[in-house]
């Protein structure tokens, strides 16, 4: 069974886990670190009011109302002394503090405030009575404020001066609701974020195996392709997608092979019919001439017997590996782009073809001018020799075969007529397949079957186009395209 780590499905479920929580933890990190600094600046805010609150109330304490010089004689009266006396005076109660003060800095509720103030070398000067015992026995000047700025002390958020005249002032909150309401925020983000990740992995996890499920189809058709079932096809869905294209491609090449084994099983079987016929003539005539004695004319005669059939075999197993070398060897560029005389390639055909041409009463007129090609001319010699040995074998007798030269938007052609019976509309599609015969009547011929299939291949290793127009009793052309 197959590890899960080993799946493509798994491997990107991981990843998408992995970067899915790191997005959560990060978007609740930062939501929470935001939430947090926005609620202290809040108690600071608050912290700041009771600062301006108790520093009015001392000033309000030390100036009563019926005392404070008027603006026009500010210097006709002295101040009521440095803060350290004010403070002094408040502690030894020759000063009160109002009320309101009094009660909004008492008790040790939830949430409660509370102020300090001491001398630079730790004494108390003024304390409220709720003041914490471990901010009381802290030293205020310990802090790294600055001077002016807000901290936080244990469960504890204070504002810590130094006016710079021997001594410091506290002033401080407890947070702990605020501590406690933060912590459900957190565990209340905590929450949604895994509900998050959860449905995301969910969500990641179906996405996974819609997006991987063609590739399952592919494994699952490839697997019976493999095992016989040749018209076995993926399918696709209809999209657009990398898979879905790959799907037809796969389709495409699984069309191609089925078509190629159909034609390598019919290849088979029509070379073993063509064999078989010439085999079982040398096999019957050897058994025959063998069962009793024969004279000397009888021996010749079937031995000539024997010696054709196995000419025969001996041209078709030829035909059959010029074949295969020209499909499976291909043409290399270099031989492709060799100059070629296409006049003294057909002029060679034509030598080779003249003694059967003169047996069967066709005239053969070769081209004239002079026309170059680029490719090999060896190869483009059977080309045109199988063409115009064509012409002349499917030729009633007593007419013509010519050929034709010229240059079709500057791509040389080769045309090779004849004047013969032409071809049916039915045979045309299927002219250049192996083995095939328009004339039926002829199969027993010396003929392969194969030389327009050799043709066509060598054609197509030229990157030239091959093909024929023919109307019966019109006669037929075969023409050649060669690029430029």
């Amino acid at each position: 069974m197959k590890a899960p780590l080993h799946s493509i499905r798994w491997r990107v479920q991981v990843w998408h886990g992995l970067i899915l929580l790191a997005v959560v933890v990060a978007f609740c990190l930062t939501a929470y670190q935001l939430a947090w600094n926005n609620q202290l600046r809040r108690i600071d805010q608050e912290l700041f009011s009771a600062e301006h609150l108790f520093a009015e109330s001392v000033m309000h304490a030390a100036h009563p109302p019926g005392e404070r010089p008027a603006a026009h004689d500010d210097a006709s009266r002295p101040p009521p002394g440095p803060p350290e006396a004010i403070v002094e005076q408040i502690r030894t109660g020759r000063i009160a503090l109002p009320r309101a003060v009094v009660t909004r800095f008492e008790g040790t509720s939830p949430g409660f405030a509370y102020f300090l103030m001491a001398a630079t070398d730790g004494r108390v000067l003024l304390r409220s009575d709720n003041v914490p015992l471990e901010v009381a026995r802290s030293n205020p000047a310990g802090f790294d404020t600055g001077g002016n700025e807000a901290q936080t002390f244990s469960h504890y958020r204070q504002i810590v001066r130094t006016p710079g005249r021997g001594f410091h002032s506290v002033i401080g909150r407890d947070i702990t609701p605020d501590l406690d309401e933060m912590r459900l925020f957190a565990w209340s983000l905590a929450g949604c974020g895994a509900a998050v990740w959860v449905l995301g992995l969910v969500g990641g996890w179906w996405l996974a195996g819609r997006a991987i499920q063609p590739i399952a189809r592919i494994s699952r058709t490839a697997s019976r392709i493999a095992a016989g079932d040749l018209d076995e096809r993926i399918g696709t869905a209809g999209t657009d997608s990398e898979l879905d294209q790959l799907g037809r491609v796969l389709d495409d090449t699984f069309d191609r092979l089925q078509s190629l084994l159909k034609l390598q099983r019919q290849f088979t079987a029509d070379a073993s019919h063509e064999l078989r016929t010439p085999v079982t003539v040398i096999l019957s005539e050897s058994r025959r001439i063998l069962k009793r004695e024969r004279t000397v004319a009888e021996y010749q005669e079937a031995i000539r017997t024997c010696e054709a059939a196995g000419a025969r075999m001996k041209r078709l197993i030829e035909s059959l590996l010029l074949l295969e070398h020209q499909e499976n060897a291909g043409l290399p560029a270099a031989r492709r782009d060799e100059p070629c005389d296409l006049v003294a390639v057909i002029r060679s055909a034509f030598d080779q073809l003249q003694p059967l041409a003169v047996e069967r009463g066709i005239a053969l007129h070769p081209p004239t001018g002079l026309v170059t090609a680029h490719g090999d001319a060896s190869a483009l010699l059977i080309l045109v020799t199988n063409l115009v040995a064509n012409a002349i074998q499917h030729h009633r007798g007593g007419g013509h075969v010519w050929v034709e030269l010229g240059l079709d938007r500057n791509r040389p052609f080769v045309e090779v007529c004849d004047d013969g019976p032409g071809i049916a509309a039915e045979d045309l599609p299927h002219l250049f397949e192996r083995f095939y015969r328009a004339d039926k009547a002829r199969s027993d011929t010396g003929r392969s079957g194969l030389g327009l299939a050799i043709a066509k291949t060598i054609a197509d290793n030229h990157r030239a186009s091959l093909t024929v127009k023919s109307e019966p009793g019109h006669g037929a052309t075969f023409r050649l395209l060669l690029p430029r």
